[in-house]
């Protein structure tokens, strides 16, 4: 192996330093040692190229005209690759767009010598930014982004540490999505829950874990919140309250049969029906909590009954031209109207009729008292006038049935 040394200091002899070149080639171009006076197409310290077209070659010098170590960092700036080879065209190392190869001679032995390279720029940013990426963030171009991954589910679900900064959308009935446990999940770990479903979510800690101090919470048709652990418990903010369930009326024309109202009918809080009644008629409500006013503005001798259709829970049955407060808690439908009054100093009362009587009771709507003409009142019994009371006495269509006098 040949090497150019000073008979004075015993160094290695290198040529002549260039610092900088910029190159454009457009063929097959070969360099020169700065030595002898070359100053065209050099090898400097760094040399920037730009390949007009693909598949162009950049030859190095002779290996032999030099000592081993003997290098240049050559860096494409150009959109199109080119290959660095050895002076008989022999490839040490093709350059892509954007990145620098350190070259240097490791042997120069013969005129093609022996050459090492170190690849210089070769990941960038996307691919970094790739690497990095992890829950709630995204690599795009060369940046990370943070994202919200979107997973709509209808069945019941224990959540996992992995969805992390995740926004679950409930779509099915009363249902349970279970949290992760805090200590699994770690610390800082979020998600967010909304329920578009169409009734009742409830949302359950893991194991010991609390809800801002509670061992569950409901989230109601629409809203939604934000639920983030310290590690031990877990903290919900952003607390979407649904706006659709405040006060705005629906009515509503039924003729009987079950009738399910759907979430959007259900928003109403004050809810009339019309309509004449062929058969019994059942609303079902969504199995929500829920503060309702209903009246009945129905005819036909028929019940309208409003119930959640659970199995075995509380239904509410409103008489016609009624008009009650009714509580729903996701099972039962309650008649919020029942205290009593040690006395009321007046009390009106629509007409009626012998089918659905003004004042008529729980077991028996059809039973009761009603106006049966100016001046007169009416008992109906069954749904049928049984007698009438006017200022000119009392008349029973139905008859007397005698008994002990």
């Amino acid at each position: 192996m040949t090497s150019y040394i000073n008979p004075y200091t015993g160094q290695t002899i290198s040529p002549s330093q260039v610092g900088y070149e910029q190159l454009t080639i457009t063929t097959d171009t070969i360099l020169q040692w700065p030595i002898n006076g070359n100053t065209d197409s050099v090898v400097a310290n760094i040399i920037e190229v730009t390949a007009s077209t693909a598949g162009l070659k950049l030859y190095m010098p002779p290996a032999t005209s030099v000592s081993t170590g003997q290098s240049a960092l050559i860096r494409n700036i150009g959109a199109n690759s080119f290959t660095v080879v050895n002076t008989s065209g022999t490839t040490i190392v093709s350059i892509a767009s954007g990145i620098a190869q350190y070259i240097y001679v490791t042997n120069n032995a013969t005129i093609n010598g022996t050459w090492g390279t170190v690849t210089f720029g070769a990941g960038t940013s996307a691919a970094n930014a790739a690497t990095l990426a992890g829950y709630g963030l995204n690599a795009v171009s060369t940046t990370l982004n943070t994202v919200t991954p979107v997973t709509t589910f209808s069945s019941d679900y224990q959540m996992l540490p992995e969805d992390q900064s995740s926004l679950y959308v409930w779509t099915g009935g009363a249902g349970t999505v279970t949290l992760p446990a805090a200590a699994s999940a770690g610390a800082s770990w979020y998600a967010i829950i909304k329920n578009d479903g169409t009734g009742i979510l409830n949302v359950v800690p893991s194991g010991a874990n609390t809800i801002d101090g509670e061992v569950s919470k409901q989230l109601q048709i629409a809203e939604s919140f934000v639920l983030v652990t310290d590690g031990t418990t877990f903290y919900s903010y952003e607390y979407g309250q649904s706006a659709t369930f405040f006060f705005t009326q629906l009515t509503k024309n039924v003729t009987g049969g079950t009738v399910t109202l759907t979430s959007a009918e259900a928003a109403s809080i004050i809810q009339e029906y019309t309509g004449t009644l062929t058969s019994n008629c059942t609303v079902i409500l969504p199995p929500t909590v829920q503060l309702y006013s209903f009246r009945n503005n129905t005819s036909g001798a028929f019940t309208l009954t409003f119930s959640t259709g659970v199995g075995g829970a509380l239904t509410v049955s409103l008489p016609q031209n009624q008009t009650i407060l009714a509580i729903c808690d996701g099972t039962n439908v309650y008649n919020a109207q029942t205290s009593t009054s040690s006395f009321i100093n007046a009390l009106t009362l629509g007409n009626g009729s012998a089918a659905a009587p003004s004042l008529s009771f729980t077991g028996s709507s059809t039973t009761g008292l009603y106006l049966a003409a100016s001046n007169q009142l009416g008992f109906a019994i069954a749904g049928v006038n049984a007698g009438t009371l006017a200022a000119t006495g009392l008349r029973l269509p139905v008859g007397i049935i005698g008994g002990a006098f």
